[in-house]
């Protein structure tokens, strides 16, 4: 089913039976032709290895990154065990990120971009991507993380100086977050923000409110803002998530893959653009071959509405 911006959030609940017509195992294989860079990691010379593994070092080195440490490689090779797309699905992840972000620059002069969980600077950043329609493009990135703020404050740039800031925070402390001076600087009445969640919410618990965390900040977003939200499913491949799941809490990272159904619900009141939420890989359109159950990613990117 194809979703309009104009219909109603009660749609969303047949997402799941449309891209679940093409759900099929988990494939083995990298046919996109990208280098997979678990192969041959063992000669990677990094120090650590003994400590807690990193979120952000892992996406990075599933994104095909250079920042991490011999424990992400061991979690990212016991996660390729269990999850033979785990890659792929990482990186549709990441790709639906940047063509939202650029869509949102191009179609609705978006030109102030707030990141909650930023992660390490892999690949082109969001702010330069917009920087292409949007040369007066204003970013703060969010995260809690020391090292990952370190490596965004000596990487990130954009002229003129004072456009970009990154902020210690996360999105299960809100009140925390919008306190912040270049947070409060960059929602300015009468300029809508492109508010971007990329995998933030999977990694926070029920206990920790994430619908109402990320409420809060939904309703202080200047009128017109725009929401690029993605977030891991286990509705296609269940058993397979059961193991990547405890992959994760093994190594003292949980995460919490949610229905389409429970997507939809951080989505409320938000008029979507089309196609609505849906698989990662189907947004705006179809952009590759890979599976539902391959990517086990939804994404959606809706507009909020208010008079602030």
């Amino acid at each position: 089913m194809q979703m309009s911006a104009e219909e109603p959030m009660t749609v969303l609940k047949t997402e799941r039976a449309v891209v679940a017509e093409a759900t099929v195992s988990v494939a083995s294989t990298e046919p996109d032709g990208r280098s997979d860079p678990l192969r041959g990691w063992q000669s990677i010379g990094r120090a650590g290895g003994n400590g807690k593994p990193s979120r952000a070092r892992l996406d990075d080195l599933l994104l095909g990154g250079k920042d991490h440490q011999v424990i992400d490689r061991t979690v990212a090779a016991e996660l390729k065990k269990v999850a033979p797309a785990i890659r792929r699905s990482v990186r549709a992840r990441r790709d639906f990120i940047e063509r939202a972000v650029q869509f949102l620059a191009r179609a609705h002069q978006v030109r102030d971009v707030l990141v909650l969980g930023a992660g390490l600077p892999t690949g082109p950043a969001l702010h330069g991507l917009a920087q292409a329609f949007q040369p007066s493009v204003r970013a703060v990135y969010v995260d809690d993380d020391p090292m990952v703020l370190t490596h965004l404050r000596a990487r990130l740039s954009c002229p003129p100086p004072g456009r970009i800031a990154v902020v210690p925070g996360h999105l299960g402390q809100p009140k925390e977050l919008l306190a912040a001076s270049p947070v409060q600087a960059l929602l300015e009445p009468g300029r809508p923000v492109a508010l971007v969640v990329e995998s933030a919410l999977e990694f926070m618990p029920d206990e920790q409110d994430p619908h109402g965390c990320l409420a809060a900040v939904l309703e202080v977003l200047p009128a017109g803002s725009w929401v690029v939200l993605a977030h891991a499913t286990a509705d296609f491949t269940p058993k397979a998530w059961e193991k990547v799941a405890a992959v994760f809490a093994r190594h003292r990272l949980p995460i919490h893959p949610r229905s389409v159904e429970e997507v939809a619900g951080f989505l409320e009141g938000l008029m979507l653009s089309a196609p609505g939420l849906t698989t990662v890989n189907r947004w705006p359109r179809l952009v590759d071959q890979l599976t539902p159950a391959e990517v086990s990613r939804y994404g959606a990117v809706g507009r909020t509405l208010g008079a602030r």
